[in-house]
């Protein structure tokens, strides 16, 4: 897709500083708002550079917040909120830095309160019902052996 005509520079900085300050940002989704302005390379790296000066992006900043948002809003686990920051090229040290935002406590209560909540949605019998829930807890992003133990003690 290309653009229908070519943004001037200083009217690329006014809407890059908007676009990083509704929310935080990665350099991925910046570059791409960039890019489809019609800036060249030399360009949107010029400004990528000027926002990370004014500290209107920061990658550690934006994985934490990630991290945060996706598990205690979404419910999301720690696989998928690893696959999803590493399809926006954030570097693995940030990402791990990033999971210690999640309590270990509140990842095993979540859990355990997505099974139950699941667990009275389907209907079937209780191996049916545990393969459901199952799936449910793996398409989340959890990982299987964070989930048997929970779903063992609530199939007693």
């Amino acid at each position: 897709m290309f653009p229908s005509k070519k943004v001037g520079i200083n009217d690329a900085i006014i809407k890059a500083r908007s676009y990083c300050h509704y929310r935080e940002r990665c350099h991925k989704e910046l570059r791409e708002l960039l890019y489809s302005m019609g800036l060249w390379k030399q360009e949107v790296d010029q400004l990528i550079i000027q926002m990370m000066d004014e500290n209107l992006l920061n990658e550690e900043r934006y994985a934490k917040s990630y991290a945060r948002g996706h598990f205690y809003h979404k419910a999301w686990g720690r696989y998928k909120i690893t696959v999803e920051l590493r399809s926006r090229q954030i570097q693995d040290r940030l990402i791990t830095e990033a999971l210690k935002e999640i309590d270990d406590n509140d990842y095993q209560v979540t859990i355990a309160k997505l099974i139950n909540k699941k667990w009275k949605e389907y209907t079937g019998n209780q191996y049916e019902k545990r393969q459901k829930v199952n799936n449910f807890l793996v398409g989340k992003g959890y990982r299987f052996d964070e989930i048997a133990g929970a779903i063992k003690a609530k199939m007693k």
